[in-house]
């Protein structure tokens, strides 16, 4: 679970300068479009480590759009290593 975690924290540190460039293409977007991808969104991250403990995280849904792509490639790219490493040879 730990490793699951630091993968996830991992991924969002990595994410961000991609989230700010995702950000200023959404600017020339039409106005309702601009509007839909700058609407806060906050949902809530369990703590690891706590049955209990939760954070708050708030973002837009441009960011979160871009981080769950984020964490799918991650995935991908983490079952195409271990599929290669399974492979016999």
């Amino acid at each position: 679970m730990r490793g699951f975690t630091s993968l996830v924290l991992a991924g969002v540190l990595s994410a961000m300068p991609v989230m700010a460039v995702h950000a200023q293409s959404a600017s020339n977007q039409t106005p309702a479009a601009a509007d839909e991808a700058d609407k806060q969104i906050c949902k809530k991250e369990k703590e690891t480590g706590s049955r209990l403990a939760s954070k708050k995280v708030c973002r837009t849904k441009a960011e979160w759009d871009e981080f769950y792509r984020q964490q799918r490639a991650e995935t991908e790219q983490m079952q195409r290593n271990d599929a290669a490493i399974k492979t016999p040879k």
